[in-house]
Order: structure tokens, then sequence, then C-alpha cells
């Protein structure tokens, strides 16, 4: 088999996609958050419970709590301004980038600049529903959409299936379309 080249048309949709798969899965930026809101609700839980017996427990209580929950919030939140931000940059009108495949690794190609990646070299590859994220590094990762599954796309992930171990590929599909 020859060279697969695929162009990646990449939307806001898309992007948007990627970003949160990302930081929730990928990187599991989820867990600071959830743990100081829970730190917080705890320590709000045991100022309510003194709220009988110690003055302005209760408004110390909603104090912690609307700092343990608006935090996260305000995180999450400039996170959703920063995505839709830098996706309205993709309009999916022009290719971001060109993908080739081939036995050796991957190849990105965008104007003048161009990175090679051996299949070695590759830390993992996700499939979500509407593409294929290439990671090169544990926090870089090229996008190949997949959302029209042509032939492209299938010898693609057949090709990268074939080259990678099974610990590096993920399929997520399936967790996508059950939710």
């Amino acid at each position: 088999m020859g060279p697969i080249t695929i162009q990646a048309f990449i939307d806001a949709r898309l992007f948007s996609e990627f970003a949160w798969f990302d930081l929730l899965h990928v990187q599991k930026q989820w867990r600071r958050p959830a743990l100081f809101a829970a730190f917080f609700a705890a320590i709000a839980a045991v100022a309510f419970s003194r709220a009988g017996s110690v003055e302005h427990a209760a408004l110390l209580g909603v104090v912690l709590l609307a700092v343990g929950i608006g935090l996260p919030l305000v995180y999450f939140g400039g996170f959703f301004l920063s995505v839709r931000r830098q996706g309205a940059a993709y309009t999916g009108q022009a290719a971001a980038y060109t993908l080739s495949l081939d036995a050796h690794g991957v190849s990105v190609f965008k104007g003048k600049q161009s990175l090679h990646c051996e299949w070695g070299r590759v830390y993992a590859v996700h499939r979500l529903t509407r593409c294929i994220c290439i990671y090169t590094e544990p926090r870089r990762a090229f996008l190949l959409p997949s959302a029209d599954n042509s032939r492209a796309v299938q010898d693609a992930w057949k090709l990268m299936t074939a080259k990678l171990e099974p610990a590096q590929i993920f399929d997520h599909r399936a967790q996508c379309s059950a939710s």
C-alpha cells in the first residue's frame, strides 16, 4: 500500500469536540477542579453543621460553597470561551494541513513547514465520532477528520492499527454515540 494523503479540513465544531475531549479525557484536567470543589464543599458542610452553635457559620458555609463551585465554573467557562475564540479560525473551507501516512510513519505538511513522526514515536491515536486524533506527543495532536468515513480514512485507520501497539489505540466512537 502506498502513502495515504488526506487534507485536514477542520471546522469550529470539530475543533471544539477535540478540545473538550483532550481536556477532559486525555489530559484529565477535570480532576483538580473537582478536587477543589469537593474540598470546599466538605469545609462548607462542616460550617453548615455548626450553624446552630457558631455565629455566622451558615454565611461562611455559603461563601465556601460559592468559592468551591464558582472557581471551577470560571475555569471551565474560560476554557469554553477560549475554544470558541480559537474555533472561529477554523471554517472548514481551507485545509488546515495535509497528513500523509505510510509504512514508516505520519507526516504533516502546512505550507513550508513539515513534521515527520515514525510509528514507533507516535504517542497514541484516539478515534472520535468526527475525527482521528494522532498524538505525536502527550500534548500535541493532529486531527484527521473522519466524519465522512471515506476509503482513505478507513485505510488510514487500518494502517494505524497495524503499525501501533494495541495500548496506543483508542476507539471512542461507541462511547460518543452512546452518550
